[in-house]
């Protein structure tokens, strides 16, 4: 999401980025990657369950589809690192509106399952888009 910050932010929008870890360990994650958003930690999973992220099986981590995706993502740079917490928790993407619905969400079916920065802009330029409608009457 690092490389969709920008344009997110010039449409309006704010990426959090929830970890399952204590607040030190995120905290560290985050700055030592240069991420450019908040990084907020969650070790009892509180937000997680709220939105039905549930742990997955043995093979969504260290499957095929798992390992094409890590490697994908390690074309461009990216690396996960060492695992901590439940490795086997589902992680997704949310977009949020300001009235609270929830406009996108995207539920990984595997560790490496994340949703393309062109999805994720395109659902922040819809929600957008509906936030200046004028409601009808």
């Amino acid at each position: 999401m690092g490389g969709a910050h920008e344009e997110i932010r010039a449409l309006g929008g704010t990426i959090v980025a929830v970890f399952q870890y204590r607040a030190e360990p995120t905290f560290h994650f985050c700055r030592k990657r240069d991420v450019p958003f908040d990084c907020l930690g969650d070790p009892d999973r509180e937000a997680y369950h709220a939105v039905g992220l549930e742990d997955g099986g043995l093979l969504e981590y260290i499957g095929p589809r798992a390992a094409v995706g890590w490697l994908k993502a390690a074309r461009h740079g990216n690396f996960g690192g060492k695992p901590e917490g439940d490795v086997a928790q589902r992680p997704g993407t949310f977009l949020v509106a300001l009235d609270g619905r929830v406009a996108f969400a995207h539920y990984n079916r595997n560790a490496a399952d994340n949703p393309s920065n062109k999805q994720v802009i395109e659902a922040v330029r819809a929600a957008a888009a509906l936030e200046g409608a004028t409601p009808p009457g």
